[in-house]
């Protein structure tokens, strides 16, 4: 019942909300009231569809699910299709790959991507592709569940056919938060676990591991690529209890909420709700981390965070990548160092 109750509570407000409360009204923010509006009547508006036909779009994948990609030469990310005949001038074969891979209500508009997109293209000569399934995704939370299986078996559609283009599979990273995280192990798993990193942001835990683990061949775990990094920021809320990546980070013991979001009043909370706020912060590290100035070391040693025993390494794509559970702590204001 409890688990039902706080389903049910988490789906009114969403895996949308806003900024911090005091920037409620400010357009530029990805949690502003107009994304919320728009997120709550989509899922109300599809859920008519639920029942007239199952949940379908009525759509072709084509349409529910499109790929937008780039590289330093062209940083303005163009759709890409499966078997794309001018793949090669919207991806560079010489360059790695790089997926983003959004959440539940969530598309490709919004500023996390966008900025995280910048990032990758700032700090690394790499391809990105960005992941839109926005179409399924602004649905209710279990349909949205459900469609999340159709959207990694058309990934791996597309990834084989970039990777007979000329980029192997261990030169291709998927990063995905949330229900995406999900997304990208199943992604991987289909395509036997070859990929050369999935990272797992706060990965869903509600119907795949919460009330009960549906199994690691539907969810992501460290079998679905060669390397798996986990960043636990709600755990046992949106995210998972515990987490089986190679390296799992756990931010200030990935509980909620995490210090920004303990009182989401102002910008340096992603949202003005505590939980979701804290779902969402691991995005935000993550990209921060991709800046090598901003370092966020992690402690095998639970109580030695501040001390010298313990293995460490370093959250994000810098990490050493040598297996184990790390606890770090954060801070109130970006970056969030400590």
């Amino acid at each position: 019942m409890k688990f039902l109750l706080k389903i049910a509570v988490l789906a009114l407000l969403g895996d949308r909300a806003f900024a911090g409360l005091l920037n409620i009204f400010t357009a530029d923010t990805d949690f502003d009231a107009a994304q919320l509006m728009d997120s709550l009547f989509g899922a109300l508006a599809n859920g008519t569809k639920v029942i007239l036909n199952g949940g379908s779009t009525g759509n072709p994948l084509s349409v529910d699910i499109t790929f937008w990609c780039g590289n330093r030469n062209n940083p303005n990310l163009v759709q890409t299709m499966v078997n794309d005949s001018s793949m090669a001038s919207k991806i560079s074969k010489s360059k790695p790959l790089v997926f983003i891979i959004h959440g539940w209500l969530d598309n490709r508009s919004r500023n996390w991507i966008k900025d995280m997109t910048a990032d990758y293209l700032k700090y690394f000569d790499t391809n990105v592709c960005v992941v839109d399934w926005g179409n399924l995704a602004i649905f209710g939370y279990y349909m949205a569940f459900q469609h999340t299986f159709t959207v990694a078996k058309y990934v791996s559609e597309f990834i084989t056919s970039v990777s007979s283009s000329g980029i192997a599979l261990k030169d291709i990273t998927l990063v995905g938060h949330s229900m995406g995280a999900q997304i990208a192990g199943n992604a991987g798993s289909a395509l036997g676990g070859q990929l050369g990193a999935i990272y797992g942001l706060d990965p869903a835990s509600p119907l795949f591991k919460m009330p009960f683990d549906i199994g690691t061949s539907k969810r992501l775990d460290k079998s679905d690529a060669k390397y798996v990094q986990m960043i636990i920021t709600s755990r046992c809320f949106w995210g998972v209890c515990v987490a089986d990546g190679h390296e799992n980070f756990y931010p200030n013991y990935g509980m909620v909420p995490q210090p920004n979001c303990a009182i989401p009043l102002f910008s340096n909370a992603e949202v003005a709700e505590p939980i979701t706020c804290s779902h969402v912060h691991a995005y935000t590290l993550f990209r921060l981390a991709l800046n090598p100035k901003n370092v966020y070391t992690g402690n095998t040693c639970p109580t030695c965070l501040l001390g010298l025993l313990g293995q460490k390494s370093k959250m994000g794509v810098y990490s050493s990548r040598v297996a184990g559970d790390y606890y770090l702590l954060t801070g109130i204001t970006s970056p969030y160092t400590i």
